[in-house]
């Protein structure tokens, strides 16, 4: 019998079926829809990163993704469910960073997969001068790693606005950018200061309000460097005790890429878990 999916639109959309899907991840067993007491269900999203090529997209339009949930709720496996527009990979760059709480059944978190609606339609905005995101792919296919490098990280600067919505993406572009150069870029001396600062704050107090500011000046850090891994690693510590559970968890995706080592994995996965479980000591601990 195929594997169901369902859709879960952020317009509230009844659920539909997806075309056949292809076998889950290694390690993952993907869960028919109709065998599930509970299936997942969308804790956060992110939208696509358009550029200005995304002022001339027509109304309402949206990319189908197909994504796998693993049993953490995170997202291990993408790809185009219905598309055919110019923003198919950018949507599926972003569906790999939407959050779920994971589908269940008897009470235990299983894998599942399910179609989800990305929209790829004109915002109300102002064109980009320049245009980074163009600068930025234009980069990656002539095969220049640095100038890439350098654009994606303009991209990540002006991460939240309207023609670019997802702030991941390009941190996961550059990060994989910076590890194909022969030698690993340099951390600004400013951005070593905050994130250091940052750290040492933060592992004197756990106050939600001063893990705040802790978080915001590790940002800072990371729009000049966004290749820089302990910086991911110290603000998800932040950010899981502020209360902001999704990101910390996105944040140590980021630091499992830029860190690549057997021991940075391990700490990822780990606190990982405990963040899936609101184990938001246990996650700290292990990062801080």
């Amino acid at each position: 019998m195929a594997l169901c999916a369902l859709l879960l639109c952020a317009l509230g959309a009844t659920p539909a079926p997806s075309s056949a899907p292809s076998p889950a991840p290694s390690g993952d067993r993907a869960t028919a829809a109709a065998s599930l007491s509970a299936p997942p269900e969308v804790r956060s999203r992110v939208q696509a990163t358009l550029g200005n090529a995304g002022l001339d997209a027509p109304a309402g339009q949206r990319v189908m993704v197909q994504v796998q949930v693993d049993t953490l709720g995170m997202v291990t496996d993408a790809r185009v469910d219905q598309g055919g527009t110019p923003f198919d990979s950018a949507a599926v760059d972003a569906a790999r960073w939407w959050i779920f709480t994971p589908a269940h059944r008897d009470g235990r978190a299983l894998a599942a997969q399910v179609v989800i609606p990305i929209e790829a339609s004109a915002p109300d905005a102002d064109p980009m001068v320049p245009d980074v995101v163009a600068l930025a792919y234009d980069a990656e296919a002539a095969g220049d790693v640095r100038g890439a490098l350098d654009a994606w990280t303009g991209v990540g600067l002006r991460a939240g606005s309207p023609l670019v919505a997802d702030a991941w993406s390009p941190r996961a572009h550059a990060i994989g950018l910076a590890a194909r150069l022969p030698k690993p870029p340099t951390i600004p001396l400013s951005a070593q200061g905050k994130a250091r600062g940052a750290h040492n704050s933060l592992q004197r107090t756990m106050a939600r309000g001063d893990n705040e500011d802790y978080a915001r000046r590790l940002s800072e850090a990371l729009q000049e460097a966004p290749w820089y891994a302990d910086a991911y690693r110290w603000r998800a510590a932040a950010r899981a005790m502020a209360g902001q559970r999704d990101d910390a968890m996105r944040d140590l995706r980021c630091y499992a890429l830029a860190a690549r080592d057997s021991a940075a994995q391990d700490i990822a996965a780990r606190a990982l878990r405990a963040l899936a479980v609101r184990d938001t000591i246990g996650a700290y601990t292990l990062l801080k």
